[in-house]
């Protein structure tokens, strides 16, 4: 098997963060699985050498990720060595009394359940692949600002991220004597389809805009560039937060 390091699997990578993350990588030259239930409409970046492949699965599917990461791994002859979880699903954005319990469970399912399941099935390829040995690796997970501190109508989507925050410190943890390194972003208000959805159904974004210290909404490609640096530059850092938010968290509430 070639170098793994050359091999990334970007979960939600069909669209927003995910896609600009995908278009990172393929301009550093590495191989992209993409994880989604979409597909991606257009090869994001420039055109080279890299392949970029795609599998529509349910990232909570653990047999669907494992057969999907198997076939991928055949077919790149490396198996990936690289993880980006930027998959999601909004919440109901509203009060607790008022939440859905099987839309609080498919959100926590989706964010939590998913992110794991994508980790460890990252992690057991790793472990076939080296007979057992330290493989190494490199994991980047996406929180949210919204783990940091209590916010109204976000029991489903602020929990679910800030569980993703603890699971990434935990796997950090677990995963060091292996060389893998776990690190994860949350990232502020973003001009994703999802925010740009939001913002067509109504969202203030001006008091968001207002409420951040840099004045603006953040773009993809900036938040990819956070990922970036954490999934491939910063070699030693694991267990790792990052809020990419303007000032947001900075400013408190």
């Amino acid at each position: 098997m070639a170098d793994s390091t050359g091999h990334a699997v970007v979960t939600g990578g069909s669209s927003g963060i995910g896609l600009a993350v995908v278009g990172r990588l393929l301009g550093r030259g590495i191989d992209v699985t993409v994880l989604d239930t979409r597909p991606i409409a257009a090869r994001p970046g420039p055109p080279g050498d890299a392949a970029l492949r795609e599998y529509l699965v349910d990232v909570t599917d653990e047999k669907a990720v494992s057969e999907a990461l198997d076939d991928a791994t055949e077919q790149a002859g490396t198996v990936p060595g690289l993880l980006v979880t930027s998959h999601g699903i909004r919440g109901e954005f509203a009060p607790a009394l008022d939440l859905d319990l099987a839309a609080f469970r498919r959100v926590y399912d989706v964010h939590v359940t998913g992110t794991l399941v994508a980790a460890r099935s990252l992690v057991r390829c790793l472990e076939r692949a080296s007979g057992g040995t330290s493989p190494g690796g490199s994991v980047v997970t996406v929180s949210s600002t919204t783990a940091y501190g209590g916010w109204a109508n976000q029991a489903d989507y602020g929990v679910a991220k800030a569980a993703i925050r603890q699971l990434t410190q935990n796997l950090a943890v677990e995963w060091a004597p292996q060389g893998i390194r776990v690190n994860g972003v949350a990232p502020g208000h973003t001009l994703t389809p999802m925010v740009q959805e939001m913002i067509d159904q109504g969202y203030d974004i001006a008091a968001t805009e207002a409420r951040t210290p840099l004045g603006r909404l953040c773009t993809p490609d900036e938040m990819a560039a956070a990922i970036e640096f954490l999934l491939l530059d910063a070699t030693f850092s694991t267990g790792v937060c990052m809020p990419v938010d303007g000032g947001w968290t900075a400013v408190g509430k």
